[in-house]
């Protein structure tokens, strides 16, 4: 569940129009895996040949997609070290049906040209299946789910929800049908009585803003006394939504805001002496909160993904530290979920058997009824994920902010997430479980 994030994502739309929507093509060439891997190198065994797009005596070959240029500064470029850091590990380990995983193409949809690029992925790559998808943008879902391409991503989009061939790592339900125990829970164990909530002045962001409506209305832990979605992207003043703010004795605040919205929201309290802690819904951003530890003191942040600072490190947590590393990759949000994407697809190779297809992946995934990537995410019912708007389980990981670190919150050692069960609405805030 991360439906607040989505308003984030769809925010960013109104200033898509300012970026270049230009046909050239410049973000619709795949660039081809180099790695100087051969067949001798992965553990062979006798396996029937696969006549599938993509696949070679060989090689199992994808594609995938992100927005390496964007005006956010977001590290989208690092989901495809996540994919490429769990390949390395399963071809290490002799690879599935003794051929090895290749991340072939990896396209930029320069934040704008989703479309193109994913008609360029389908036309020209024909990969067996597209991963990952890290974009702001999803406007090619219709082509991936008509071409009944296995697709795998950051499902911050809710062009994710339906079609049975996509696997997102998260599950996007935002509006007033979507009362979750999320945030209230936040309130609950701070203390806090007092809520004030700024959003963005688009149908997602205040959607958004909508959800947590209905969160407080189902789970009172406390009593929102300001909320706006008023607010402009890119707004540079906020200093009479945070007056009426501090007027209002306000003693948490969340938002429904990208990151730099949430940094000018956090200086401008900051200078009026309000110092309630902010509540943040997408900034598990080491670089973003070391750059600005003085703003975010005490904030609580929630992610999906087990965070990297969860001790002690269950297994397919140090997988993910260990073969970035080995990589020199970066570890960063992006690449994790990209990690969980890689493994949701071999998951669903290994159980489609030798002789697998592109259908048959999907039809392997979409029988899972508790799927969590060793740990790495709360559990997924794929048996009911693409079609139930109103999903029965809620989980999220809490990381405070210190010193521009962040630390775990709440959940058990080693057990990073916090979980309620139940149809929504009749979930217990005060009754969660801790789920790795």
């Amino acid at each position: 569940m991360r439906g607040r994030s989505v308003a984030v994502a769809a925010a960013v739309v109104v200033v898509a129009a300012a970026c270049s929507s230009s046909s050239s093509g410049k973000g619709n060439k795949a660039t081809t895996s180099t790695a100087g891997d051969t067949a001798a190198s992965i553990k062979g065994g006798n396996f029937p040949a696969v006549d599938q797009p993509g696949v070679t005596p060989t090689e199992i070959r994808v594609s995938g997609v992100a927005e390496v240029t964007n005006p956010l500064g977001a590290a989208a470029a690092s989901a495809f070290d996540g994919v490429q850091a769990y390949f390395a590990m399963v071809n290490a380990q002799g690879g599935i049906y003794g051929r090895k995983l290749v991340l072939a193409g990896r396209h930029d949809d320069n934040f704008t040209q989703n479309r193109q690029t994913v008609e360029a992925v389908i036309d020209q790559d024909n990969p067996f299946a597209v991963l990952p998808i890290a974009t702001t943008l999803f406007t090619g879902a219709s082509l991936l789910a008509r071409a009944n391409i296995p697709t795998f991503g950051w499902g911050i989009q809710t062009d994710w929800f339906g079609p049975p061939n996509f696997f997102p790592q998260t599950f996007n339900c935002i509006g007033s049908q979507c009362p979750y125990p999320v945030l209230p829970y936040v309130a609950q164990k701070l203390g806090k009585k007092r809520l004030g909530i700024l959003a963005y002045n688009v149908a997602q962001s205040a959607s958004c803003l909508d959800s947590d409506r209905a969160s407080f209305e189902k789970y009172p832990t406390a009593k929102i006394v300001y909320a706006t979605s008023s607010l402009s992207f890119g707004a540079t003043d906020m200093s009479a939504d945070v007056k009426r703010m501090a007027d209002e004795k306000v003693d948490l605040v969340a938002t429904c805001m990208d990151n730099n919205g949430t940094l000018t929201l956090a200086r401008e309290m900051r200078q009026q002496g309000l110092t309630a802690p902010i509540v943040l819904p997408n900034a598990y951003d080491h670089d973003f909160m070391s750059k600005n530890a003085g703003f975010f003191q005490h904030a609580v942040v929630t992610i999906q993904e087990a965070p990297i600072e969860t001790k002690p490190r269950f297994k397919a947590l140090q997988d993910f530290v260990t073969w970035m590393g080995k990589s020199g990759f970066r570890l960063t949000e992006n690449a994790e979920v990209a990690w969980v994407n890689a493994d949701t697809f071999v998951t669903g190779l290994r159980a489609a058997g030798p002789n697998f297809t592109r259908e048959g992946v999907v039809n392997a995934l979409n029988k899972l009824a508790d799927y969590d990537a060793g740990g790495m995410i709360g559990p997924i019912d794929w048996t009911r994920q693409h079609t139930e708007q109103t999903y029965p389980r809620a989980c999220i990981a809490y990381v405070r902010v210190e010193n521009g670190k962040f630390v775990q919150a709440w959940g058990a050692p080693g057990k990073p997430f916090t979980c309620w069960n139940g149809p929504l609405g009749s979930m217990d805030v005060s009754n969660p479980y801790a789920r790795q």
